[in-house]
């Protein structure tokens, strides 16, 4: 009864604070190869800069009285031996400096104390030898949002710092013999602060500022332009249907038995040969351009929906260091929260081929990014004469050797001979999918609505039910898979040419069968992912798009010295 009681007490107070506290939808874990290029960068900075550190004036006192100390300047500085920049655990960075040699000098004057008191004037020698920094620091927020890297500790951990005085006359040993631990001890702390201080100017500088201007919310539009290329023609060779019509056969039905499903470099299980003993007719190619993916759907009406940025937490290993984000989507036009659930604990997934940067989005956020898609009215999808592939089937009339709609539905030519049709596809509920292990599931509900071709005549509906099943992986520089239409029912509410859904069962099979054909043309032939333009603030290469469990995972390598110097 008593752990009863305290699981429920858990659980409501978990509950209460769900609102309050919140959790990541996107993660974001660099690697070593990012922890490589800013090492690399860190030590050119450092090799520059700790030369010309600035020491600055001050006073030492002893029991006989207290100097001056000023003018310091570095005369001799050896390289360090290793630079680095890594993560640390928790939560946090490090940055080590090791093994370097330095001479610095400086002015001194005052007086002291010996029988009367005596002004004393001379010159200070302060010697580093194989000295070591390290320097932490993590990553928090200012009062306006903004990420900044926070110096937390920042010390010499190692090596000999020796001061000794010059140039004071009769009592210069004297001065070294006595006070020379201290003088040394004062001297460390001293150039310790320079140095840090100098070490915390430079990721200020060099880091903070770039991540502080990191967006706080990114569209849907930018994200898929950085990872899909759009300016890449792509040829396909579809499965063809069919030679001829012939009057005598079921050709719908002959469809649905030749049906096959392409592959990417491994067979498939599920596929049925092709029936040779039917004339398949000669495969013609078929050329996509960015403008025919823009006629089919503009990516460019997702621009009003936002994935916030973010950040909620950071975690580390030796190896890597991850940011949580929050992922939400909103959209600019209806001011509505998303019905999904973050999911939580939600962790990088396990992966043994690291690019360099890892980019992990979770179900929530790509189901509430179709949920205000579908809100506003932006899901809609453009098929007409023009589409590549499946154009020429709008036609209402054709020849015996082409294939067209009033094959099936024959009074779509007679009420209108010689011309085509235009088909505006919409969303009737938020589409869902689900992801596992390389596979996509898609749940969608939609209404076709048939035009005649370059006018508003509306000419019919057919309200429709698909569950789609995507296979993707990326090979090379492109994303390929195959698809299968596991079901594609019509439903209640048709409008057509006072038609049933029984009566457009020929219609349904052969729509199935021509978007799987289309589709996976498309897929075996690989959708290019883009590498980065020499005008993007990001240098991506590399890219690497793989589903999860639950989870879609973005991979590139980055150019980081690119990033952060080389772009307008």
């Amino acid at each position: 009864m008593r752990r009863l009681l305290i699981s429920i007490t858990i659980w409501c107070l978990l509950d209460t604070t769900e609102g309050q506290v919140p959790k990541p939808a996107i993660r974001v874990r660099l690697n070593k190869g990012v922890f490589e290029q800013a090492s690399t960068i860190v030590a050119g900075l450092v090799e520059y800069e700790v030369p010309r550190i600035k020491v600055p004036p001050t006073q030492q006192c002893f029991t006989e009285g207290c100097v001056q100390i000023h003018s310091f300047h570095m005369t001799s500085f050896r390289q360090p031996a290793s630079t680095t920049m890594g993560p640390h655990p928790p939560n946090q960075f490090v940055i080590r400096v090791t093994d370097f040699d330095f001479f610095v000098m400086g002015q001194l004057g005052g007086t002291i104390t010996v029988l009367i008191q005596l002004p004393v004037a001379g010159t200070v020698h302060i010697t580093g030898m194989r000295v070591s920094v390290a320097a932490f620091f993590d990553i928090q927020k200012s009062v306006n949002d903004e990420p900044y890297m926070r110096m937390l500790n920042c010390q010499i951990d190692g090596g000999i710092i020796e001061t000794r005085v010059a140039n004071m006359g009769l009592i210069t040993e004297t001065v070294n013999t006595k006070y020379r631990e201290a003088m040394s001890a004062q001297s460390k702390r001293q150039l310790e602060e320079a140095i840090c201080e100098n070490m915390y100017r430079l990721t200020q500088q060099h880091f903070s500022s770039r991540i502080s201007k990191l967006p706080p919310q990114i569209s849907v539009h930018t994200l898929l332009k950085t990872f899909l290329s759009t300016d890449e023609k792509l040829e396909v060779t579809p499965q063809p249907v069919r030679q001829k019509r012939a009057s005598s056969d079921d050709y719908y039905d002959d469809i649905e038995k030749t049906e096959k499903k392409p592959t990417i470099n491994r067979g498939s299980s599920n596929g049925s040969p092709i029936d040779r003993s039917r004339p398949l007719g000669a495969a013609q190619k078929i050329t996509f351009t960015s403008r025919d993916v823009n006629r089919f759907f503009n990516v460019d009406r997702l621009r009003h929906m936002m994935i916030d940025l973010t950040l909620l937490d950071a975690s580390a290993t030796r190896e890597d260091f991850t940011v949580g984000m929050s992922g939400r989507l909103s959209s600019t036009k209806i001011g509505d929260g998303s019905p999904f659930h973050v999911p939580f604990p939600f962790r990088v997934p396990q992966n043994h081929n690291r690019r360099m940067a890892e980019i992990v989005i979770s179900e929530y956020s790509v189901n509430s990014m179709l949920y205000f898609a579908h809100r506003t009215n932006s899901l809609l999808f453009h098929v007409d004469s023009h589409s590549p592939g499946v154009g020429s089937l709008l036609k209402t009339t054709c020849t015996a050797d082409e294939v067209c709609l009033s094959d099936q539905v024959e009074e779509v030519g007679r009420e209108y001979p010689g011309q085509s049709l235009e088909l505006i596809i919409r969303t009737t509920s938020p589409p869902i999918m689900a992801f596992r292990k390389d596979v996509v599931k898609l749940y969608m509900e939609g209404r076709c609505l048939f035009f005649l071709e370059g006018t508003r005549q509306k000419v019919g509906v057919i309200p429709f039910t698909t569950e789609v099943e995507l296979f993707l992986q990326t090979v090379g520089n492109h994303l390929k898979g195959r698809v299968s239409i596991g079901r594609l029912t019509f439903n209640n509410g048709i409008e057509f040419f006072k038609l049933t859904a029984d009566d457009l069962d020929g219609l349904r099979k052969t729509t199935k069968t021509a978007l799987e054909n289309m589709a996976n043309a498309i897929l075996n032939a690989g959708i290019p992912l883009s590498n980065s333009s020499p005008n993007s603030p990001l240098r991506l290469s590399a890219v690497h798009v793989s589903v999860q469990s639950g989870v879609v995972l973005l991979q590139a390598n980055v150019d980081l010295y690119s990033s952060f110097y080389n772009h307008n």
